[in-house]
């Protein structure tokens, strides 16, 4: 008894230095950020620049998460009356981040040659910290992207057009053979899952597509895809989740619901690997050391120049987790976007339709891709929807190694900053009335404000500079065969569905529309 007597109040006192020390760290921290530090001139709420949780509980706990995104556009309004001429668009949105939202300054942030980093907590998020995607640092990004670029050039997306087509068609006499007249609603954004699941499957790993002659045309992984990308804000803001995760023995993360789909999708896409790696390994490579048409983005890979360390297993894992997901979510959503606005709108869908036929006038013989491309109202209604869609809409910051000058500030070196095509698509002066589906401002000769500059330069739903979507000659094929085929080939009405079906509501990486959305429904009426 004397001796735990003896103990207790030293372990109290032990107990109140620990508080008292850590309430004092804290504070110095605080003042640090707020007064100290070098970002401290910059505009902001002075929460944001106080502590991370400012950011945590939007992403986290605020409408369900998922809301920083578009609670940064209020923070630009609300900061935008102390900023000038001379100082610009610019916020703090947390301790050691800037967002800027001025589209002209886009391209100085996202250039092709600057050797800018990506935030490391950024790596891990997805548990495939080795892929092209996810690496942080640009002198080990470049090398790995350049390895998986010969794949993705427009010439051998046109070679591998013809395929996509015919899943196109599959999905077209499917839909008027199955549905035409019966009265039963199709949910769109289920059939473009289809398209873009057998298409990347197909072009990733020369599996044969299953998807699009499925009964309900459900994918393997679209839960899983869904479940992945919703945890996004859960493994950023606390980046000790993934490994916390990942070190639980896999039998009882089975048992998960939510975890479970994920599972069954990371096994599936490594036999896939496994499979290839022998196949490789077992096969010559090409004469001359250049891709085939007909070479999967695996072989092309595995027949790069890359080092053998950059070639293992479970780096391939973690590129097949990166390559399926990023082809196959923001198609789907773009796909939808598209078709909605479409169908809502009578005079463009009056106008398209009359373009396609035309140029078509026997739907059973489709234009080529090239040809398709040279359609302007049909290339207008696909970038409208890239513009309203977004594409990736969650900010992707940059890290210059030496200080970056933006009017009268001087940013620091290391210093995260960010844009996104959430801002950039929605800017007043360049897209007036920009919450409109309006594809005419992309007619003619279309400039942005200055009157000088393309239009076109403010398009960022690919992103741009030297991490520019990899998938974009693959996901334009997708576009323009899909939209054409179905607007000239079904008479589609929508069912009970509005815009609140497909508008942004929460950042996911892509852009989803409220949870309570049932999709995008649509009848097929008799031709």
């Amino acid at each position: 008894m004397p001796i735990v007597l003896t103990t207790l109040p030293a372990l109290s006192a032990l107990a109140a230095y620990v508080v008292v020390g850590y309430t004092v760290y804290c504070v110095s921290v605080v003042v640090y950020r707020l007064y100290l530090g070098p970002l401290r001139k910059f505009p902001g709420p002075r929460l944001a620049a106080a502590t991370q949780w400012y950011e945590t509980y939007y992403e986290i706990f605020y409408h369900g998460g998922g809301m920083f995104t578009k609670h940064i556009k209020k923070l630009h309004d609300e900061y935008g009356l102390t900023n000038t001429v001379e100082t610009g668009p610019i916020v703090r949105i947390n301790p050691w981040e800037l967002h800027i939202d001025d589209p002209d300054f886009y391209e100085n942030i996202y250039a092709p040659s600057a050797p800018f980093d990506k935030l490391q907590v950024f790596e891990n998020r997805f548990s495939i910290p080795t892929a092209a995607f996810s690496t942080a640092s640009h002198a080990l990004h470049k090398p790995r992207r350049a390895a998986l670029a010969p794949f993705f050039t427009k010439s051998k997306m046109q070679a591998h057009a013809p395929f996509i087509q015919q899943l196109v068609d599959t999905i077209c006499t499917r839909l008027q053979d199955e549905h035409a007249g019966t009265g039963r609603p199709v949910v769109l954004n289920d059939v473009f899952s289809a398209l873009a699941a057998d298409v990347v499957i197909a072009l990733a790993f020369g599996d044969a597509p299953t998807v699009c002659a499925s009964e309900n045309w459900k994918t393997p992984f679209t839960e899983a895809m869904d479940n992945l990308v919703s945890s996004t804000h859960v493994n950023t803001q606390f980046p000790f989740m993934v490994p916390l995760t990942n070190a639980i023995p896999e039998s009882l993360l089975m048992k998960s619901p939510a975890i479970r789909p994920v599972l069954e999708f990371r096994h599936s896409l490594n036999a896939s690997i496994s499979r290839i790696l022998n196949t490789h390994r077992s096969s010559a490579k090409p004469a001359n050391g250049k891709s085939r048409d007909n070479d999967t983005v695996f072989q092309v890979l595995l027949n790069s120049k890359l080092p053998p360390e950059e070639l293992t297993e479970e780096r391939l894992q973690h590129e097949a987790v990166s390559i399926i997901g990023a082809g196959f979510d923001t198609t789907k959503q773009t796909l939808t976007m598209i078709a909605f606005h479409i169908l809502d709108n009578a005079g463009v869908h009056r106008r398209l339709r009359q373009e396609l036929l035309e140029v078509i006038p026997d739907p059973a013989v489709m234009p080529s891709w090239p040809e398709l491309q040279q359609l302007p109202y049909l290339t207008a209604c696909i970038e409208e929807g890239l513009r309203i869609g977004f594409g990736t809409v969650q900010r992707s910051p940059r890290i210059a190694p030496t200080a970056v000058p933006y009017r009268g500030y001087i940013i620091p070196a290391h210093t995260p900053v960010s844009q996104d095509s959430y801002h950039m698509h929605l800017h007043e002066e360049l897209f007036p009335e920009s919450g409109a589906y309006r594809p005419e401002r992309w007619l003619g000769d279309a400039r942005g404000p200055d009157g000088v500059k393309n239009l076109s330069r403010y398009m960022v739903a690919f992103g741009r500079g030297a991490r520019m979507c990899l998938g974009m000659q693959m996901a334009y094929a997708e576009l323009y065969l899909m939209i054409a085929s179905m607007i000239r080939r079904l008479d589609l009405e929508l069912y009970e569905t509005d815009r609140s079906d497909v508008d942004f509501y929460v950042d996911w990486l892509t852009p989803h529309a409220k949870p309570e959305s049932k999709g995008v429904r649509v009848l097929v009426n008799k031709a």
